[in-house]
């Protein structure tokens, strides 16, 4: 009798213990799903917040990139400016010096040597597309490049007359040459020094060159 009486207050006991901790477990549930809510909203009222920021320091590093273009294309367009002024300075001056020099030349044509003239200088060889291989002044250059010991270069004629005798500083070379031959493109202060052939003259490109009259108007015999 007693041992029953005691198995039935066990079970009882067990009974209420079991209805406590279902009834803590379902707070606990109800505390976390409340605590990841709280978090949850936090998170987003926060991002909510930040949106804002990250829009205006977006726009403020897109200006920021769109002001330094405009410099960069301001920059290259006064560069480009001073190098076209610089370019027209130049022109100015060369035309002064190629102007008093062709007065020079022409007021005394017997006078002794020159000063330096800068000239813009291109080769040619004998084969060149057009060429027969006889000079303006009728001398055969299909085998040779010189003329009495002097190298042969086309002028202008207004500038240099035919048969002076030049020397002249390049940058690979200096030598005396005899201006014998002419040229279309040979105009001004031009000149164009005949090389063996066309495929050397490729090699060679274009350049400046500074010149000097050491003898006027040397006969030229064929």
């Amino acid at each position: 009798m007693k041992a029953g009486k005691v198995i039935f207050i066990f079970i009882v006991s067990l009974f209420f213990m079991s209805v406590i901790f279902l009834d803590e477990d379902d707070n606990d549930n109800k505390n976390s799903h409340s605590f990841k809510g709280v978090i949850q909203n936090s998170v987003k009222s926060k991002f909510e917040a930040a949106v804002p920021k990250i829009r205006s320091k977006a726009l403020q590093l897109k200006e920021e990139r769109l002001q330094r273009q405009l410099e960069i294309q301001r920059l290259k367009l006064e560069e480009r400016i001073q190098k076209e002024q610089l370019n027209k300075d130049t022109y100015k001056k060369d035309n002064k010096q190629l102007i008093g020099s062709q007065n020079k030349i022409k007021a005394n044509p017997n006078s002794n040597q020159t000063k330096w003239m800068q000239f813009n200088a291109s080769y040619y060889g004998s084969d060149c597309t057009g060429c027969s291989g006889i000079t303006a002044t009728g001398i055969n250059v299909r085998e040779t490049i010189h003329y009495n010991g002097l190298r042969i270069v086309a002028v202008d004629p207004t500038v240099i007359p035919l048969g002076t005798i030049v020397e002249i500083n390049t940058p690979y070379e200096s030598f005396r040459a005899i201006s014998a031959d002419t040229g279309g493109a040979i105009k001004g202060y031009k000149l164009d020094i005949l090389v063996e052939s066309e495929r050397v003259a490729t090699r060679y490109g274009r350049h400046n060159v500074q010149l000097r009259v050491v003898e006027y108007s040397t006969k030229i015999t064929k």
